[in-house]
């Protein structure tokens, strides 16, 4: 999973040196693990006992000597995600104090808790945007999903507010059984607001134990293959969306490992980015654990980035998964690997699955364009 999207020539020539150079250039910082929703999928909320049995949340101004030292390590990006954010004492004070310090800050939210007074010290110093996690294009779907009867309503009234104070807003999107009759109805309210939008097909398992049977509440790979395919119909005109298809079949079926088989991460997770947990624990990202665990509230930060570092380029992940045909359109990784089989050089057979039924609907929409 990405923390940061590049947006122009600039930024990506920025990460690229970032990733080449090792520098830590951008991060998530979750504030908390606590939540206004119940969703049945969530694979990191706990409740607030929950939480004080495990570690107590930081205080806001620990965060921010974290971020110094970021920042001293070349950390540019941060996104500050939950749970949800707007629950965390004092997030006013820390979302200025880190615009005060020169951080391009990107919030993610549920929307729902965003009123009046959000959106002014928002607007006062604008992040880069903030992604507003849409569960349904009812109140019907979030009551379904959510527990929340009222939870569309609350959030379409936050992202008005938002774009009311001139703040970017970006809709992201997780699709579950519970919602995916649901997916056209959520893209027509991202382009009723005039909104870009990003859903997410997969959901990968609990990395929390007391949400271990998260599993039960995602699609099965067939359901996540037509999503997929759904959401890219949705996402392209007809014309890019054609051609897309074709451009997909091509690179599969034309597909000749050239890369020698490395250790090491195949995404910016732990090349450039990091992730820390609500409780100061680090890793490459949020899916990410053992042995990439290091509590940068006990060391410099400096130290864990390099510790981090070291012990990435230990880790092989599967040569099976290297070496095939697939590889090109699974979007497997290192965290869905160690999600789904405990370990880095596992083979993630969910994403096996997903990718056969997404191959066939891709070839059953080129003979369509044949006919």
């Amino acid at each position: 999973m990405e923390l940061f999207q590049p947006q122009n020539l600039i930024e990506q020539r920025i990460c690229n040196v970032a990733d080449m150079k090792k520098i830590p250039i951008t991060g998530a910082l979750e504030l908390l693990p606590l939540c206004n929703m119940d969703c049945k999928m969530c694979y990191a909320k706990m409740t607030r006992e929950q939480m004080e049995r495990h570690a107590p949340m930081k205080d806001w101004r620990e965060w921010l000597e974290l971020a110094r030292q970021a920042r001293d390590a070349g950390t540019m990006f941060l996104l500050l995600t939950g749970g949800e954010i707007f629950l965390y004492p004092h997030f006013k004070e820390l979302y200025l104090e880190l615009k005060k310090m020169g951080f391009v800050v990107t919030l993610n939210s549920n929307g729902t808790l965003i009123n009046e007074e959000i959106a002014d010290y928002l607007a006062s110093d604008p992040p880069r945007r903030v992604n507003i996690t849409l569960y349904g294009s009812s109140d019907e779907t979030y009551a379904r999903l959510c527990g929340n009867p009222h939870g569309f309503t609350q959030t379409t009234r936050g992202i008005e507010l938002l774009l009311k104070k001139g703040v970017q807003v970006k809709i992201n999107c997780s699709v579950t059984p519970y919602n995916v009759e649901d997916l056209d109805g959520i893209f027509a309210v991202a382009r009723r607001y005039r909104l870009p939008i990003e859903a997410a097909y997969y959901m990968t398992p609990a990395v929390r134990e007391e949400n271990e049977k998260n599993t039960q509440h995602r699609l099965s790979p067939q359901q996540a293959a037509e999503a997929k395919l759904r959401i890219r119909e949705l996402t392209y005109p007809p014309t890019i969306f054609k051609n897309s298809v074709l451009d997909e079949l091509a690179r599969y079926r034309g597909f000749s490992q050239n890369k020698e088989w490395q250790p090491g991460f195949t995404c910016r997770a732990g090349n450039s980015v990091f992730w820390v947990n609500y409780d100061g624990m680090m890793s490459a990202c949020s899916f990410t654990r053992e042995p990439l665990l290091y509590d940068v509230f006990s060391m410099p930060f400096a130290q864990a980035w390099e510790s981090l570092l070291k012990n990435i380029q230990t880790i092989h992940l599967a040569k099976e998964c290297h070496d095939c045909r697939m590889s090109v359109l699974c979007g497997r990784c290192a965290s869905a690997a160690f999600g789904e089989t405990g370990t880095y050089e596992g083979v993630p057979r969910y994403h096996c699955e997903l990718t056969r039924h997404y191959i066939e609907l891709l070839e059953a929409k080129e003979k369509e364009y044949q006919a």
